[in-house]
């Protein structure tokens, strides 16, 4: 099914690079009170009712260190969703240095995932390393978490803990334990529509490495609230992310071509 597109800025009221950047991006309704759910259920349901098997999203993405701003980019991101599989195409728009930097994330539930970067100024495409999905992407300050979302990856297991109230919305909240004893990801997902409102990256210390939270929502003509604007905070640097979603269309089909690792980087998607 084919869903409307959402402009944003129309309504009155998301190398060893590259939790979501669209994360609580929503088009179908779930039913109320869904009973005796595992983790991975409510993830995998969020995930399909929240995103659907196809979107694209426009976002606007501003890097502040010690609450100076660092960097302003535009980009777009494109996935398609499928029985525990996810493939992810990262476009940059601006700054005029980065236009045309793309990247292509490839996941597969209980595959090892692979990520390639496309280098627009000598048109070659990289293989990229995966060592540590928390180094920064393109200059963004996003991770490679970012972009893959929170569903639990290979060698990743997820755990619901307990139910919690955030900021008025009752919430189940998610431990996601991280392998080679990293340490672990707690989620907090809204039970109302399983959106994911906050999270955090714990160190096995028990320390705080990387926050996000939704930070503003927009209400639709029906009066159904979606998120619009996320914060990452990753206090070790002193860096806070501030991404906007600009304008997001769900449920359609992505070109094949920008999930190749061959044609992704030259594939004129726009038309």
């Amino acid at each position: 099914m084919r869903l409307p597109e959402i402009g944003f800025t129309d309504m009155p009221c998301k190398i060893k690079w590259l939790p979501t950047l669209i994360l609580g991006l929503a088009a179908c309704f779930l039913p109320l009170n869904l009973p005796a759910m595992t983790a991975k259920e409510i993830l995998d349901q969020g995930a399909k009712q929240n995103l659907g098997e196809g979107f694209r999203v426009s976002l606007s993405v501003k890097t502040f260190k010690k609450n100076k701003l660092q960097g302003e980019h535009v980009l777009w991101l494109m996935a398609k969703l499928d029985q525990g599989s996810g493939n992810f195409f990262v476009d940059f728009e601006a700054p005029p240095e980065s236009k045309g930097l793309r990247f292509l994330v490839k996941m597969g539930e209980g595959k090892e995932t692979e990520a390639f970067m496309y280098l627009p100024a000598t048109g070659k495409t990289l293989a990229l390393a995966l060592d540590d999905p928390s180094t920064d992407i393109g200059g963004t300050g996003l991770s490679m978490e970012d972009i893959q979302g929170f569903a639990p990856r290979a060698n990743e297991t997820a755990t619901l803990v307990r139910e919690e109230t955030i900021e008025g919305k009752d919430c189940y909240v998610i431990k996601i334990d991280l392998p080679c004893g990293e340490g672990e990801r707690l989620l907090w997902v809204s039970k109302n529509d399983l959106f994911v409102l906050k999270s955090e990256q714990v160190d096995p210390q028990g320390k705080i490495k990387r926050t996000f939270r939704v930070v503003e929502f927009f209400k639709t003509e029906q009066g159904k609230e979606f998120p619009r604007e996320e914060e990452i905070l990753i206090p070790d640097k002193h860096i806070r992310i501030q991404v906007r979603q600009e304008n997001a269309v769900f449920g359609i089909e992505i070109p094949e071509e920008v999930l190749d690792p061959d044609k992704f980087g030259a594939y004129k998607w726009k038309g």
